[in-house]
């Protein structure tokens, strides 16, 4: 016959002689640890992943935002297209991209201090900046500049692991990338709105200034952007302008591509290429039509 008996159980054996909550501080540190290191690892994917990805399925993947991009740009202004076109078609092979990685450039006429290279090739220049240009070879060394990121791939890496991950997806299971592209990047805007790094925007320096040199044979005029929104900046505190936003420090910057342009020998005061002598009529025209569609609008105009 088995007899049971309730013992008396110790004092405190349900207690733990540790603190629950600094269990807790240190369950929650490690998982925030462990967070951080993948989302550190994922991003360092992306910069690996990128340049690996055929360019056609970056291409892709920005298609279905295209038309927006070229809304956003404003009214067509062919002549200007045409000529930035001619120089990106120049500079782009100078730079080592191939017909693979073809360049389109649209041209707004906002007055916006700013060019940009978005996803898939897509370019975008402001008449704000062209209108600060004094020569050709000004306006060369910012487009070789947002060439560069193209050929970098930097505007993939800008976007993240997820539009990495998701042209990545593409190109190894053939999925159409309409559908990928909508949840990735969201809405078109998103497309202009990209920023680089400073490592970025040092290479993209570099890779622009042998581009114009290859095209003219001088680096010629791959200052005076940044010497103009330099000085622009420092003399006028209300003074805000989108390429000093996103390309920062140009004291340093100049100094960096003057290092350069000597150390390959690359004259930066030769004879500089000017600008065609119907670009400031077309650019005024292009500014007042932007001001009749916004007053159609019923909005105010840009500067």
């Amino acid at each position: 016959m088995v007899e049971y008996r309730n013992p008396r159980l110790p004092e405190g054996i349900n207690n733990s002689a540790r603190r629950p909550l600094r269990e807790f501080v240190w369950l929650t540190a490690g998982v925030l640890g462990l967070l951080a290191a993948g989302l550190t690892a994922l991003g360092l994917a992306a910069r690996w992943v990128a340049p690996r990805i055929p360019f056609d399925y970056e291409v892709g993947l920005a298609a279905p935002f295209v038309a927006a991009l070229r809304e956003e740009a404003g009214p067509i202004e062919p002549r200007i297209e045409v000529y930035l076109q001619g120089l990106a078609d120049r500079l782009a092979p100078a730079m080592g991209m191939g017909p693979d990685m073809p360049v389109r450039v649209y041209y707004s006429a906002e007055g916006t201090v700013n060019a940009l290279a978005t996803l898939g090739g897509h370019l975008v220049v402001y008449r704000g900046l062209i209108e600060r240009m004094d020569s050709e070879n000004a306006l060369a060394m910012v487009m070789g500049h947002e060439i560069a990121h193209v050929l970098h791939r930097d505007p993939t890496v800008s976007l993240g692991r997820g539009a990495a991950m998701a042209v990545a997806l593409c190109a190894l299971t053939g999925v159409s990338s309409n559908d990928i592209a909508k949840q990735v990047i969201g809405e078109a805007g998103l497309l202009t709105s990209l920023s680089f790094s400073r490592t970025q925007e040092k290479q993209a320096d570099s890779a622009g200034l042998r581009g114009l040199a290859a095209v003219y044979g001088h680096a010629a005029g791959a200052l005076d952007l940044y010497r103009t929104l330099g000085g622009e900046a420092a003399s006028t505190a209300r003074l805000h302008m989108d390429f000093l936003d996103t390309h920062p420090d140009p004291g340093r910057r100049i100094q960096a591509i003057e290092a350069e342009a000597r150390a390959n020998g690359w004259a930066l005061n030769a004879a500089p290429t000017p600008l065609p002598d119907w670009l400031p009529e077309a650019l005024a025209a292009s500014r007042a039509r932007l001001g009749a569609d916004w007053r159609d609008s019923g909005a105010s105009a840009p500067e």
